[in-house]
């Protein structure tokens, strides 16, 4: 991949950053900033964040200069050239534009530059010179320098990110992953990584189980435990059939849950796109213990332990309900987990 393409899709990877956090803290036409008039808190958060993140862009030093990303552009998309230069101009006049800040010393800034001591002064750097600056120049004077930069700077990038976003460059995604990443929240224990007759979950801390280990882990099971695995087991063994009994299915749900359920070939479908499937004799309780959850693990080429806390994704509940005053364990939910689940 040429350089050129690499820094457009890193543009429209940030650019897409910069817009989740622009659409959660909008700014419309009764956000105005306008001098002899105050500013509310909303407003301010939603004006210096968006300062934040556009840093980047606004920077003559940054890889990422808004200016110097055109120019990569130009070089691929020739047929567009009158469209990109317009976009540079006015990129340029907003950047550069003649404006002139007075500060109560008599210290003369012009735009960018009142902007930079806000952002490396109270967000980025904590340049001390530059806050001692600040604190010469009115609050509200000082903001609306900041919400005239922001607003006009972010039509213009928002402008490229769409040109770019319609002729197909692409945000940097995740790779598909040959092995999970994992986040090891005991990282000075004496743990070893020791999994390997499961391939994709080499990254974990843990060791591969044996028939012995296996059998000891379930002798500890409480009579609850054991009838939740049962049914999780079950459930899954059902599903797995090529001609699997919806009755049998149906019997083994929730009755509040049975019409969500349908004939079951969504959750035939589902489970059986999961490769190698593992089943954790983990077995976990909500507080009151009238829900429990049984984990669901691809990629389980032969069973393995985990003994230290670990943070994975990609993995699978059963959630199951047990009434109140009722003895019996039914299938609730199969599908993903809410939270990453620490194993």
């Amino acid at each position: 991949m040429s350089k050129g393409r690499l820094d457009m899709e890193l543009f429209v990877t940030t650019m897409k950053e910069y817009k989740r956090f622009a659409n959660y803290l909008p700014l419309n036409s009764n956000n105005q900033s306008l001098i002899n008039t105050t500013f509310d808190e909303a407003v301010y958060i939603a004006i210096n964040v968006r300062l934040i993140l556009m840093r980047k862009y606004v920077n003559k030093n940054d890889a990422m200069f808004y200016e110097r990303i055109i120019d990569e552009v130009k070089n691929e998309f020739v047929d567009d050239l009158d469209i990109l230069d317009d976009m540079k101009t006015r990129f340029s006049i907003i950047n550069n534009q003649s404006f002139e800040q007075v500060l109560s010393d008599g210290t003369k800034l012009n735009l960018y530059e009142s902007i930079e001591d806000i952002m490396y002064g109270l967000y980025l750097h904590a340049d001390q010179d530059k806050i001692i600056r600040l604190s010469y120049t009115d609050k509200l004077l000082r903001f609306f320098c900041t919400h005239k930069f922001v607003k006009e700077i972010e039509v213009v990038l928002i402008e490229l990110y769409d040109f770019l976003s319609i002729r197909n460059v692409q945000e940097i995604g995740e790779v598909i992953h040959s092995k999970a990443s994992v986040v090891n929240l005991d990282a000075n224990g004496a743990a070893t990584q020791s999994i390997q007759k499961s391939p994709y979950w080499e990254n974990l801390y843990g060791s591969e189980m044996n028939d012995g280990d296996i059998k000891a882990t379930f002798v500890n099971f409480s009579e609850e435990e054991i009838e939740v695995y049962f049914i999780a087991h079950l459930f899954l063994e059902e599903l797995g059939k090529d001609d699997c009994s919806i009755e049998n299915l149906r019997n083994m749900v929730h009755a509040s849950t049975i019409e969500s359920w349908g004939d079951f070939s969504e959750a035939v479908s589902f489970f059986k796109s999961i490769q190698n499937v593992g089943m954790s004799n983990r077995i976990r309780f909500n507080d009151e213990r009238y829900t429990a959850y049984v984990r669901i693990i691809p990629h389980v080429v032969s069973p393995f332990v985990t003994n230290t806390p670990q943070v994975i994704s990609g993995v699978y509940d059963i959630t199951l309900y047990k009434a109140p005053g009722s003895n019996e364990w039914k299938i609730f939910r199969f599908g993903d987990p809410i939270d990453p689940h620490v194993e």
